[in-house]
């Protein structure tokens, strides 16, 4: 491996991935930071130190894999904590797309932890490559689910609708219950 390798995989993977979580809240994790300032401290020292560039390209490439893990398990926080909170929302999901949305995203999010675990038991078993494959794969499925899921003109009608059919409901429920008042006290007063 060579430093201008560790360039290339720097610009065309871990940029981008980093990119995208340092735009969710404008910051970028200390961890990450650390994880990119060790690689180049590592390049630095075949420029400054004299050290051998393949050995030098190998450890840089090495934390910048482990950032790119990090990344991709804050990237998986982040998915779960917005799920969470669409989940947690006082909102009929089961209204939108006709009933479809709902089952449609459960079947979405089983996909997303089936292969966190596939990623996750991969790098456990340190089959690294295995790892990576999987955790870009969930990189793309959470893009998808938040494409499709995390929309919120589906969300707000349904919150709209629901209120609108719990209003409705509640109406129609104290109407019932006043003509089933009256209509008892016309029966009650015919028997006594």
């Amino acid at each position: 491996m060579t430093e201008k390798d560790i360039y290339l995989f720097y610009s065309e993977r871990v940029k981008v991935l980093y990119s995208e979580i340092e735009a969710r809240n404008n910051t970028l994790p200390i961890e990450l930071l650390f994880e990119i300032h060790s690689a180049f401290d590592h390049l630095k020292r075949f420029h400054v130190d004299g050290e051998p560039e393949e050995k030098c390209a190998d450890k840089a490439f090495s934390h910048l894999k482990r950032g790119m893990l990090d990344a991709f398990k804050l990237k998986l926080k982040y998915h779960n904590a917005d799920y969470e909170k669409l989940i947690k929302q006082k909102t009929d999901l089961r209204l939108i797309d006709s009933g479809k949305f709902l089952p449609q995203l459960l079947e979405a999010r089983k996909n997303i932890i089936q292969t966190a675990r596939t990623a996750r038991i991969a790098e456990g078993q340190d089959k690294i490559d295995t790892a990576f494959e999987k955790w870009y794969e969930l990189s793309m499925l959470i893009d998808e689910f938040e494409t499709c899921y995390f929309d919120p003109r589906k969300i707000q009608w349904a919150r709209r609708q629901g209120v609108f059919h719990f209003s409705t409901n509640f109406i129609i429920g104290l109407i019932t219950g006043v003509l089933a008042s009256i209509l008892a006290s016309i029966v009650i007063s015919k028997f006594l």
